[in-house]
């Protein structure tokens, strides 16, 4: 019998599962009994204490303690230390309410593992259950995301808001010597994106097709910009950018300018945009909604006529 292998969760197969809501969890495969690739080895306190993890764990269901957060939080910090990650998720699914501590034990076990993809993924789905992270678990979040890489990092920088960080860690790729690849690339869009910085936007926009910094350009980093000039209201010249990219247009693209014209009262680009939605997804019954809509949208716009276009772009 291997010592470190890692064993069946006790009940597995009888228990139920529970997943935070929204959120599936972080998947760890592996062959049976090996740990997920880019997995550490266990410390070395867990490689003494791998086989007590199971009997550890039968005694708690045993004794109807298997659900104490303290104590479930406890051995599955011990299982990860083991080099038992999956076990360690298992446990942590038990809880039947996992407080901050217990998602921060999580994350920073995962971290410390070397998993920091799945500790990337772990913390946002700390968020989408409703708890609120701590200094300790934005922390692990952090260096997971120096794991994978500072492009990764930038990402993580303009997803919680943190624009001036995103912005300064893509431009400090550059003066150590980085290159800046495509994620890079989105990550900084993105934050520009998320908070209507039209002027940057296009400056690192413009970086793309750089002779020193050039990296392939993806539809996602067109798609970013579109959603920066919608968002800030300069829906003529969106409009220009998406019917001039050089990739077929996204969905993404003229929900975005469909969206921004109705918030602005522009009936002629909100039923524009609605008809181009149509002829890229003409069985989504929404888009049909928001089409009928623009017919109403101020009087400007009749029935007929926009079923006219509709006929011009389907």
């Amino acid at each position: 019998m291997c010592l470190f292998a890692e064993p069946e969760p006790l009940l597995g197969r009888h228990l139920p599962r529970r997943r935070a809501q929204g959120c599936g969890g972080p998947t760890l495969r592996g062959p049976r009994g090996a740990p997920p690739r880019g997995a550490r080895q266990a410390w070395p306190l867990g490689q003494r204490s791998a086989a007590h993890v199971g009997p550890l764990h039968a005694v708690l269901v045993k004794l109807g303690l298997s659900a104490n957060a303290i104590l479930a939080t406890s051995l599955a910090h011990l299982a990860l230390r083991c080099g038992l990650p999956r076990y360690a998720r298992y446990l942590f699914d038990e809880m039947p309410r996992p407080d901050v501590v217990s998602w921060t034990s999580l994350l920073t076990g995962h971290m410390h593992q070397g998993l920091h993809r799945e500790a990337l993924a772990l913390l946002r789905c700390m968020v989408g259950s409703g708890v609120q992270p701590n200094g300790y678990s934005l922390s692990s979040g952090l260096l997971a995301c120096g794991g994978v890489g500072p492009s990764a990092l930038a990402l993580a920088y303009g997803r919680f808001g943190r624009v001036q960080d995103s912005v300064s860690m893509f431009d400090r790729m550059a003066q150590l010597g980085i290159k800046q690849d495509g994620l890079a690339y989105l990550a900084v869009l993105s934050a520009c994106s998320h908070n209507g910085l039209v002027r940057e936007g296009w400056h690192y926009f413009n970086l793309i097709s750089d002779g020193q910094r050039s990296v392939e350009v993806q539809p996602e980093h067109y798609g970013c910009m579109a959603d920066l000039l919608c968002r800030r209201g300069y829906l003529e010249e969106a409009l220009e950018f998406i019917e001039n990219m050089p990739f077929d247009s996204s969905v993404a693209s003229w929900s975005a300018l469909l969206n921004s014209s109705r918030i602005h009262g522009n009936a002629r680009l909100s039923q524009l945009a609605a008809s181009h939605l149509l002829k890229l997804d003409p069985k989504n019954h929404s888009n049909w909604v928001a089409l009928s809509r623009c017919t109403g949208l101020k009087g400007k716009l009749k029935w007929d006529n926009t079923m006219k276009m509709v006929g011009s772009t389907v």
